[in-house]
């Protein structure tokens, strides 16, 4: 498919907004209702130099354009894992010793009480 044809399938997409998937050599690359919304609020221009999209895909592809931006997500999904991850193991640990001085504070008072018992 070449390079414009790509373009203009992608715009389509985005004005109807409506799936859809495109063949780039060769792989299917699903442009999904999920991404569309992401992306629906992004101006489309009218002045796309295509011969220079088309020199892209000669030597790199349509495809480089879109690695930093599926990067660029994952590492912010790592980054907001981690933080929550970070969270839950905060209130797990808060948790454990809160039941642990609970414990303590149990076992000493009966400690206190079997000393007065002996001390009788």
């Amino acid at each position: 498919m070449k390079p414009e044809t790509l373009v203009m399938k992608i715009i389509e997409a985005a004005e109807t907004a409506s799936p859809t998937v495109i063949t780039f050599n060769g792989k299917k690359i699903s442009i999904t209702k999920k991404l569309i919304d992401k992306y629906k609020y992004c101006q489309v221009r009218d002045d796309i130099d295509l011969e220079r999209i088309d020199a892209n895909a000669k030597e790199g592809g349509f495809l480089p354009f879109l690695l930093p931006l599926i990067f660029g997500c994952i590492a912010t999904a790592g980054a907001a894992t981690g933080g929550i991850s970070a969270a839950v193991k905060a209130a797990n640990a808060k948790k454990a010793a809160d039941a642990k001085a609970a414990e303590e504070r149990r076992h000493n008072l009966i400690m206190e009480k079997e000393a007065k018992e002996w001390e009788k």
